[in-house]
């Protein structure tokens, strides 16, 4: 039996807010795949934190949804970054500009 992937932290406020935008428009996993081309299981795991998604897979769940990409991002998920850079010395992120 396969090992379930574990929750990733970061990943978890942004399948919370997926959940939350699909439960706003009373869509289950089943339409919310037919309208994104994500599959249902892809889409349980990102709402539980269990894997990581792609701009495009963010992209296709965002326009099954019916909202923009910025919508799909929860707030507050660039607090969460920083703070895990700040445990972790050794990584940095440099931005453009």
């Amino acid at each position: 039996m396969p090992r379930r992937k574990a929750v990733q932290p970061l990943l978890r406020p942004l399948g919370d807010r997926i959940r939350e935008l699909r439960l706003n428009r009373k869509m289950s996993l089943a339409k919310l795949a037919d309208t994104s081309g994500v599959s249902k299981g892809s889409l349980s795991s990102i709402e539980n934190g269990r894997i990581n998604l792609t701009v495009e897979t963010c992209v296709k769940i965002a326009v099954g949804l019916g909202v923009r990409v910025q919508d799909v991002i929860p707030s507050g998920l660039e607090a969460l970054l920083s703070r895990g850079r700040e445990s972790d010395p050794g990584s940095h992120v440099k931005r453009a500009g």
